[in-house]
């Protein structure tokens, strides 16, 4: 019973759309601020974690019934413990719970053979950054897999690590 109440409530979480992303039906920045947030201060508890930053084709590459389909595609080739969110203009982020580079970039793998077969060419590109307990300030992460997102756009394409 109480597991069932359990999955309920993390559909109505997911599905409410103050946390979702009207166009993709993901995650949105706020759920994932909200998540990422509490990841980070689980961090130094010795939870492993990866940032994946992924774009597809650049910002405003794809109309919007596109960006929805990759994104599911997205979510489907993902496991039910990382969180996928939408965060504009093309760009998607993936917490990677559990996980280290070695593994995110397995998954970052699965994900590029899943869209291209529906992404129409457009260039893929994924930025990779693993916490580490060094790590104070909760923007660290982000920064570094963002920083790996620009020099995978600016080579055209592929996987970048932090």
């Amino acid at each position: 019973m109480l597991g069932k109440q359990h999955a309920q409530g993390r559909e109505h979480a997911i599905g409410h759309p103050a946390l979702t992303d009207s166009t993709t039906g993901l995650a949105n920045r706020l759920h994932f601020e909200l998540v990422y947030s509490y990841l980070f201060a689980a961090g130094d508890r010795g939870l492993t974690f990866t940032v994946m930053l992924l774009s597809v084709g650049g910002p405003d590459a794809l109309p919007e019934e596109r960006l929805r389909t990759v994104g599911q595609k997205i979510q489907r080739t993902t496991r039910d413990s990382d969180l996928v969110a939408h965060v504009g203009r093309g760009r998607f982020v993936v917490l990677l719970i559990g996980t280290n580079l070695q593994g995110a970039r397995i998954a970052a793998d699965r994900i590029e053979v899943a869209l291209s077969e529906i992404t129409g060419g457009a260039a893929l590109s994924f930025g990779l950054a693993q916490y580490e307990e060094r790590m104070e300030d909760s923007s660290e992460p982000l920064e570094s897999a963002d920083k790996a997102l620009l020099a995978a756009e600016a080579a055209g394409g592929g996987l970048e690590f932090a």
